[in-house]
């Protein structure tokens, strides 16, 4: 029997070596087998929610491409696109209940900051993904027949007035516009006049069915649509008002080529915003880094969606945000050498 323990000794030495050594294996397997799973769970979200802009407007397109780029790239996902504003966008991705959304850079850099329309309401969870164009804002479209010829005379005159709904970035831009002429909403409808906020569809329609006389706000489809079935003229913004807006409320001033539209008769200076792509801060980089590297590598998603997106350069996109990208979205911008 002692003998038989002699033997056996070194070949069960050996098996303990080669067992501890079997072990740590499949521990390191198991190991590197759930850092895999964790990883693609954090690319791969269960649900992924888009905060777009109104009914009828180039913002719920663009929100519209932006979610098919989710599906491919997300197959699990639950996607959904919602309806809101530049104003509303920041708080929903701000809270958590939108993942990716549009603004404006003024906005954003004051959501994050605390400061202009957002003093005292900082909102930190938020970073951006891309510029995507300067979209010209506030135009003041009148019917043809209507014998007001200058933003100065709506105060005292009644005019059914149509903006974009409450919460959008068209309807702080036409309520800050309006405010360096000496005029608010209130105003309007003191001197017998009548302000709504609508989509752009019901805007389109108000309009061509008599029930309001003027729109003021992008644009977009709907009012394109039209002004090609009603005849519009544009009362034009004051050069020293569209400072003031560029200084105070950090507004772009773009001019306006003469018969880009056949209510600009010359070239018009004008008022224009930043739109951005925003995202919430807590968002893995791995989610953010694959929705921008699609985005960016299909630029004529967003480019056919309007001739005022046909710009959109992805070298250029992680300018001008007015406030700083999200890492995951920085990541392929350096990767593509655009952000050095």
């Amino acid at each position: 029997m002692k003998k038989l323990k002699s033997l056996l000794s070194p070949f069960g030495l050996w098996f303990c070596a080669r067992g501890k050594a079997l072990f740590t294996i499949l521990a390191l397997s198991f190991f590197i087998n759930a850092l895999g799973t964790l990883n693609a769970t954090q690319a791969q979200p269960k649900s992924f929610t888009i905060t777009s802009g109104p009914m009828g407007g180039d913002w719920y397109s663009i929100g519209g491409a932006m979610g098919e780029i989710a599906k491919k790239i997300f197959p699990g996902a639950v996607v959904t696109v919602t309806t809101g504003g530049a104003v509303a966008n920041l708080a929903m991705v701000n809270t958590g209940k939108a993942d990716v959304g549009l603004s404006m850079a003024k906005l954003y850099g004051e959501a994050l900051t605390g400061k202009g329309e957002y003093e005292g309401k900082r909102m930190p969870n938020l970073r951006a993904i891309s510029f995507l164009a300067n979209i010209p804002m506030s135009f003041f479209l009148v019917k043809a027949d209507n014998p007001i010829q200058s933003i100065e005379e709506i105060k005292s005159k009644k005019i059914r007035i149509l903006t974009a709904p409450k919460g959008s970035s068209p309807s702080l831009a036409a309520e800050l516009m309006l405010k360096e002429y000496g005029i608010t909403f209130d105003d309007i409808k003191k001197g017998g006049g009548h302000v709504s906020f609508v989509s752009y569809a019901e805007a389109s329609n108000l309009i061509k069915d008599g029930h309001a006389d003027a729109f003021i706000g992008p644009m977009v489809s709907a009012i394109m649509e039209l002004t090609t079935t009603v005849k519009m003229k544009l009362l034009p913004i004051k050069e020293s008002v569209l400072d003031k807006l560029k200084s105070d409320h950090n507004y772009v001033k773009i001019i306006l080529p003469k018969d880009r539209y056949y209510f600009v008769g010359q070239e018009t200076p004008h008022m224009a915003e930043v739109v951005i792509v925003i995202v919430q801060k807590e968002l893995s980089n791995d989610v953010v880094y694959n929705f921008a590297k699609e985005l960016l590598e299909n630029p004529d998603r967003i480019r056919k969606i309007h001739k005022t997106y046909s710009e959109f350069d992805p070298q250029t996109a992680w300018q001008n945000l007015g406030g700083p990208l999200h890492p995951g979205a920085e990541k392929i911008y350096r990767e593509k050498g655009y952000l050095k």
